[in-house]
């Protein structure tokens, strides 16, 4: 976990001992989300997006929940918990990332923000610090509107966000913070929606995709195995 309340601080964005691949964030590398989708098969895309998962220094202490017993949907939902403003903050930030442009399905499209909610309850998630991470990164995203523009980053214009999106994201911190919310935004947009994300298919169907069989169901989705 990034200790320091500054995004401009340089850190290091591969956690300690980890496997997982250093990540090139979608902003860093100045591909459109869109056309790498186009022209990215959907297995290939299944097969890697969790070793492109952005890895963050977590050095504070944070239990995970074991993962030898069952836990209740209730107590994984306990783990953690956006507030109204948070909640409003990565909202505005998911349909910057994924806008409602007419080309494809946009963050809400695929009920990104409810799927975020869900994930960060994931005791893998839990135990990699990203719901914390996610939080402190909207106490930067505010801090920077309201020290550049005056005011918190949900109540700017929609150029000023941009202009706070794009200061943010030239920082390592920044970047990864933004990069962990576009890796989250790709599972709503290819997993399967009994997960609460692709909403009625529409990431599906917008690839032209065909999902395996069968299927998860309330009896075999994943956290029934947790």
């Amino acid at each position: 976990m990034l200790k320091s309340g500054n995004p401009n601080l340089s850190n290091n964005t591969r956690k300690k001992g980890s496997k997982k691949t250093q990540f090139v964030g979608a902003l860093q590398s100045g591909l459109n989300r869109r056309a790498f989708l186009r022209q990215s098969s959907v297995a290939v895309l299944f097969a890697t997006i969790a070793a492109c998962k952005p890895s963050i220094d977590n050095t504070s202490s944070h239990p995970a929940p074991s993962s030898t017993s069952k836990l209740e949907n209730n107590q994984l939902n306990e783990l953690f918990q956006l507030n109204s403003h948070q909640k409003n903050t990565i909202q505005s930030i998911q349909i910057k990332l994924f806008p409602d442009d007419g080309d494809g399905p946009s963050a809400n499209d695929i009920n990104a923000l409810e799927y975020l909610q869900w994930t960060l309850t994931d005791p893998d998630n839990s135990a990699d610090g990203d719901g914390e991470f996610v939080v402190q990164g909207v106490g930067w995203l505010d801090s920077l509107a309201e020290q550049t523009q005056g005011d918190q980053f949900v109540n700017l214009t929609s150029e000023q966000q941009d202009k706070v999106l794009t200061q943010i994201s030239q920082s390592s911190a920044g970047e990864n913070w933004l990069s962990i919310l576009i890796y989250y935004l790709m599972e709503a947009l290819l997993f399967d929606p009994i997960y609460g994300g692709n909403t009625n298919q529409v990431g599906w169907n917008w690839l032209n995709h065909q999902p395996g069989f069968p299927r998860p169901n309330e009896q075999t989705k994943y956290r029934q195995f947790i």
